[in-house]
C-alpha cells in the first residue's frame, strides 16, 4: 500500500494520534511574545480535511502517521495547533483551542470575530453555493485597465452555469470597491462600480446570485449600491450585559467573580475581538503568576492595567486616554471602584427619562431630565433630577467614570465622546472636516439601539471674549466662535429620547431604543445660551433663584453717592458721578469738618434767615457781598470744589452706584475715614498756623 493510500485510510478511520508537547511559559510582561500565539481564527469546519492533508510519518513508527498538537501542562482543555495559511504557503498561524470532549459540541474556545466571519459562515449555514472563495475588495483591484471589471463580471457570470442553485459571492471591505461617486472620483472606480451594479438588478442581472458584503464605513459608500442591497444588518459592539456574559466565560481562578462588574465597566466600547484578546491576556497573566504563587488572585489594579494594554492596542480611547487609565488614576492604595457612590438611572414610578443630561461644571451638579405623568390626571410634566458632583469631577475626564457607570446601568452598547481630542485625532481642523467627523460619529451612534454620546461644548464651540474701554468704563463682550457646530449639536441634543418600558421584567434585557445625549459645560455664558435655546427644564430652586435675581435686577435703588435712582442692569462703570470726600469750612480757623448733608442743611437755614421779611432793615451792598461769600465757604476735601445748594454740580469721581440698601450714614463714615483726605486736611491746618 502506498503512502498516500495509507494516509487516506488512516484519515478515514479517524485514528489520528497527537504527540504532546509542553506549552512555553513566560512572565506577564512578555505578552508581546505570546501575541503571535493567538493570531487568527481556526477554521473548525475545515479542521478534519486539513488534518487529512497534513498527516506526516511518525518519527517513532514508520508505519504510523501523525498530526502534532501541543497540550497545556496546567489545563487539560487547551491545545495549540500550527496550521498553514490558505492564501500563502510561506505563512503559517498558531492558535489555541478550548474543548470539552464530554459535551455534544466539544469545541468551546472558537469564537466568531465579527462581521467578516459571520459573512463567510452564513453561506454554509444557508446551504448556498459559493462561486468563489471569500474575497477582499482589494483583490479585485488590478493594475491593468479593464482587468478588475473582467474579473468581477466573470465571477458573477459563473452563476449561469448552475441556474438551479442559489449562488453567492462574499466580498469584505466593500467600501473600497463601491465608493461614493463624486466629481473627483477616478474613472477606474466608476467603471468597477458600474459593472457591479449591472449584475445587481441591472442590465446583466443574475437572478440566482446573492452578494454578501461587509464594511466599516457605510457613509462612504455609493447610494445606488446601498439601495440595491435588500438587507442591511448592523454588527455593533456588545452591550454591558453582553460583555458581562462574554467575560464570565473565564475560569473563576482567573477572574474573581467580585471583579466581574468592575471589568464590565472598564471594557466600555470594547469590540468582540478586543474582549477575546483581553480574556487571553488575563489567562496568560494568571497562568504565569500561578507558577510563582499558586495562591495568586487577580486584583482590581492589575485588572485595569491589563485592560489598558488591550485598549491601547485596539485604540479604544475616550478623550485623551483609555477608560482603564482614567479608573487607575481614580483609585488610591487599596481603594476599589464603588458604583454605589454614584446615583443610578433606574426608571422612576410614573416617570421616564427623556435621554437629556446636562452637566454644569461651574455649579458642580448634574441635571437629568425626565417626563412625569400624573397617575390621576394623566398630565405630563417635565422634571429634573439633580445631583451634586464629587470634588474629583472637575473636568470631562473626571466625569467619565460616572458616565460609564450610567451607560452600564442602562445597558448602553456605545459610549461616544466628542471633544477637541477627537477632532485632533481625526486631523479635523477646517469646518468641513469637523462636520464629516461629527456626522460619522453621530451616524455610528444612530446605528445602535442604545447609545450615549457626550459633548464637551466648551472645547467644540468656544467663547470669544473681548474687553475694551468705553465712555462708561471697561466693558466685556462674549460671543460664540463656532456657530454652525453649536447649532448642529443643539439640534442633535434635542433628538435624544428614551422609550418607556425599556427594561424587561427580568431586568436582563433592554428591548427598546435609548438615545442618550450628555452636554458638559463650564462657561456660564454658554450655559445660559444653551438653556435658553433648547428650553431645558430647570429645577424649582433654580427657577426661584433666577426670579429673585431678576426682581433684584429690575428693582429701583437709590444711590447714596449721587442721590440718583438706578436699576442693577444699568449700573455700569462711569454712570455715577460723585464726591468721595467730606466737606470742610474754609472760613473757619480750625477747618471744621462737615458732612455734605449737614452742610447743605446749614446753608439752607442761613438762607432762610436772610430772606425773612424785615421792613426796618435794609442790607447794604457790602453785607450782600459778605453773605454771598459766606455761602461759598464749604469745600470738598477731595477736589476743593465749592459745595452748591442747587443745580447739577458734577462730582470729581466716576464709578458705579452704591450697593443696594447702603445708608447715608455708612457712606458718610466711609468718606470721613479716608486716610488720604484726613492727611490733606492736616496739611491745610498746618499751613494756616504758620
Amino acid at each position: 500500500m502506498g503512502g498516500r493510500e495509507r494516509r487516506e485510510q488512516r484519515a478515514q478511520m479517524e485514528e489520528v494520534r497527537c504527540s504532546a508537547l509542553p506549552l512555553p511559559t513566560s512572565h506577564y510582561s512578555a505578552y508581546l511574545e505570546y501575541e503571535f500565539l493567538f493570531t487568527g481564527s481556526y477554521q473548525i469546519y475545515q479542521a478534519k480535511q486539513y488534518i487529512k492533508e497534513h498527516l506526516k510519518p511518525s518519527i517513532l513508527d514508520e508505519e504510523e502517521f501523525e498530526f502534532q498538537v501541543q497540550l497545556s501542562a496546567h489545563h487539560s482543555d487547551l491545545i495549540r495547533v500550527c496550521f498553514q495559511s490558505r492564501h500563502s504557503n510561506a505563512k503559517s498561524y498558531q492558535t489555541t483551542i478550548q474543548f470539552n470532549d464530554q459535551e455534544e459540541k466539544p469545541v468551546k474556545g472558537w469564537y466568531c470575530t465579527g462581521k467578516s466571519d459571520i459573512m463567510s459562515k452564513l453561506s454554509i449555514r444557508m446551504g448556498i453555493s459559493m462561486v468563489a472563495p471569500p474575497l477582499a475588495a482589494g483583490e479585485l483591484n488590478r493594475p491593468l485597465v479593464g482587468e478588475s471589471e473582467r474579473i468581477i463580471s466573470d465571477i458573477c457570470m459563473r452563476c449561469h452555469r448552475i441556474p438551479y442553485l442559489m449562488c453567492c459571492v462574499s466580498i469584505d471591505e466593500i467600501d473600497s470597491l463601491a465608493p461614493k461617486r463624486k466629481d473627483d472620483t477616478s474613472d477606474g472606480n466608476v467603471a468597477k462600480l458600474s459593472v457591479l451594479l449591472s449584475v445587481i438588478e441591472g442590465i446583466k442581472d443574475v437572478p440566482n446570485l446573492m452578494i454578501f458584503c461587509a464594511t466599516n464605513r457605510l457613509h462612504m459608500m455609493d447610494d445606488a449600491f446601498l439601495r440595491r442591497m435588500s438587507g442591511k444588518f448592523f454588527v455593533g459592539r456588545p452591550s454591558s450585559h453582553a460583555r458581562r456574559i462574554i467575560l464570565s466565560g473565564m475560569k473563576p481562578w482567573h477572574m474573581p467573580p467580585h471583579l466581574l462588574d468592575s471589568l464590565t465597566t472598564a471594557t466600555t466600547n470594547f469590540s468582540g475581538s478586543a474582549l477575546r484578546a483581553l480574556r487571553r491576556l488575563i489567562t496568560i497573566h494568571c497562568v504565569d503568576a500561578a507558577h510563582i504563587n499558586p495562591q495568586y488572585q487577580l486584583d482590581y489594579r492589575t485588572m485595569l492595567q491589563v485592560a489598558d494594554i488591550i485598549a491601547r492596542q485596539h485604540r479604544i480611547f475616550l478623550g485623551a486616554g483609555t477608560l482603564s487609565a482614567i479608573l487607575l488614576r481614580a483609585i488610591k492604595d487599596n481603594y476599589q471602584e464603588s458604583e454605589a457612590r454614584f446615583n443610578d438611572l433606574p426608571n422612576q414610578p410614573n416617570s421616564v427619562y427623556t435621554g437629556k443630561i446636562l452637566i454644569n461644571l461651574d455649579a458642580a451638579h448634574i441635571s437629568i431630565e425626565a417626563l412625569h405623568t400624573d397617575p390621576l390626571t394623566h398630565e405630563c410634566t417635565k422634571i429634573v433630577d439633580q445631583h451634586d458632583l464629587f470634588d474629583s469631577e472637575t473636568n470631562l475626564q473626571g466625569l467619565l467614570q460616572r458616565l460609564t457607570i450610567y451607560g452600564k446601568l442602562r445597558n448602553v452598547q456605545l459610549l461616544q465622546l466628542i471633544d477637541l481630542n477627537l477632532l485632533s485625532t481625526e486631523s479635523a481642523y477646517d469646518e468641513k472636516q469637523k462636520f464629516e467627523t461629527l456626522k460619522e460619529r453621530l451616524d455610528e451612534c444612530a446605528a445602535y439601539r442604545r447609545s450615549m454620546i457626550v459633548y464637551d461644548l466648551d472645547s467644540l464651540v468656544g467663547i470669544n471674549r473681548s474687553e475694551g474701554n468705553a465712555s462708561t468704563g471697561r466693558t466685556t463682550n462674549l460671543s460664540l466662535i463656532n456657530h454652525n457646530i453649536y447649532t448642529h449639536i443643539k439640534d442633535r441634543f434635542q433628538n435624544a429620547h428614551v422609550e418607556s418600558g425599556s427594561i424587561s421584567e427580568n431586568n436582563d434585557t433592554i428591548d427598546t431604543d435609548e438615545k442618550w445625549s450628555v452636554i458638559v459645560i463650564r462657561e456660564p455664558f454658554l450655559l445660559r445660551q444653551f438653556y435658553d435655546d433648547i428650553k431645558f427644564t430647570r429645577p424649582e430652586n433654580e427657577i426661584q433663584e433666577e426670579e429673585a435675581e431678576l426682581r433684584l435686577v429690575n428693582e429701583r435703588n437709590k444711590c447714596v453717592q449721587c442721590n440718583d435712582f438706578y436699576t442693577e442692569k444699568d449700573n455700569r462703570m462711569g454712570v455715577c458721578i460723585h464726591h468721595d470726600g467730606f466737606v470742610y469750612d474754609n472760613h473757619c480757623q480750625k477747618l471744621t469738618k462737615w458732612t455734605r448733608r449737614a452742610a447743605i442743611e446749614q446753608l439752607l437755614k442761613e438762607d432762610a434767615e436772610v430772606n425773612q421779611p424785615r421792613a426796618h432793615v435794609i442790607q447794604t451792598p457790602e453785607e450782600k457781598e459778605r453773605l454771598e461769600r459766606r455761602k461759598q465757604r464749604y469745600k470738598f476735601i477731595c477736589c476743593d470744589q465749592t459745595l452748591q445748594i442747587g443745580g447739577m454740580a458734577a462730582g470729581c469721581k466716576k464709578g458705579k452706584h452704591s450697593l443696594p440698601h447702603t445708608t447715608h450714614i455708612e457712606w458718610e463714615n466711609a468718606c470721613d475715614e479716608n486716610t488720604d483726605y484726613r492727611a490733606k486736611l492736616s496739611s491745610l491746618l498746618q499751613s494756616r498756623t504758620r
